[in-house]
């Protein structure tokens, strides 16, 4: 059986400080600098242009492994509710979607299922979260990014 890849939990690496300086796309374009000014990663200047498409197929034995479609490598990837519904907007509701498309997309649904943000800080530290969540899944290899 070949080995299966975990996923991170984005939100434990910035906990304890283990971000990586930079995050690359496996093609190594620069996708995203967590330690510089933000509008200074790459996945953020470009986020009008880049769009994203899905490549991977879930394992029909077990939801949480998906096996990247370009390399056949497996990946587990816990439930997490950032996670799930960005790669569902992107493999099902909008194939093609830009990185602002899919960033929106979910912040929508977060404001629906729990309200508006209590302040820009908060807005801005959970978008930032998904913006690391979504340079992890391009990082490996979950979405493919089109510049």
């Amino acid at each position: 059986m070949e080995q299966i890849i975990e996923f991170p939990d984005v939100l434990e690496l910035v906990e304890q400080h283990k971000l990586p300086r930079e995050i690359y796309a496996p093609d190594g374009t620069l996708l995203f600098k967590p330690y510089d000014p933000v509008i200074e990663s790459p996945l953020i200047a470009n986020r009008k242009s880049w769009r994203l498409f899905a490549n991977y197929t879930v394992d029909p034995n077990d939801d949480e492994v998906v096996q990247i479609n370009t390399t056949g490598q497996l990946i587990r990837i816990k439930h997490d509710a950032d996670v799930d519904e960005m790669m569902g907007y992107i493999r099902k509701v909008h194939p093609g979607a830009t990185v602002e498309e899919a960033i929106s997309f979910v912040l929508q649904r977060v404001v629906e299922d729990t309200g508006e943000f209590k302040d820009d800080d908060e807005f801005g530290a959970y978008t930032l979260t998904l913006y690391l969540i979504l340079a992890y899944l391009i990082h490996y290899g979950v979405l493919i990014l089109v510049k």
